[in-house]
């Protein structure tokens, strides 16, 4: 992905039970760190950066639960062991666990190289 000109980039979006799907935005490579809330009262979600095609698991994911959040500091693309998210090696998936939960990711970037 390219540099993001913006300071936070966002994205909302729902998978259902069982359903691996990717986030409708990836990071951009100067993305330092992503923020996912899960805005649903009683519906978990599995969220995760994975190989292409990988469905998510309980080993391979964090389960946000209802009302709950979670912070990946993945620092700038140079800095990944995957390098680019959503380029050909990596990307970020969401899936329901026991129905369809919204999902909210904001992703903060800076103009200046930043580690995990």
């Amino acid at each position: 992905m390219p540099l993001s000109p913006n300071l936070i980039d966002y994205a909302l979006d729902t998978a259902g039970n069982g359903t691996t799907a990717d986030v409708s935005k990836q990071p951009a490579d100067n993305c330092h760190s992503i923020i996912v809330y899960n805005l649903d009262g009683t519906l978990s979600a599995l969220v995760g950066i994975v190989a292409v095609a990988v469905n998510l698991t309980a080993s391979n994911s964090a389960t946000i639960p209802p009302g709950g959040s979670v912070t990946y500091r993945i620092g700038w693309a140079r800095f990944r062991p995957c390098g680019t998210i959503g380029g050909g090696q990596a990307r970020l998936r969401l899936e329901g666990v026991g129905g369809t939960p919204q999902v909210s990711f904001q992703f903060i970037n800076s103009a200046t190289e930043v580690a995990p």
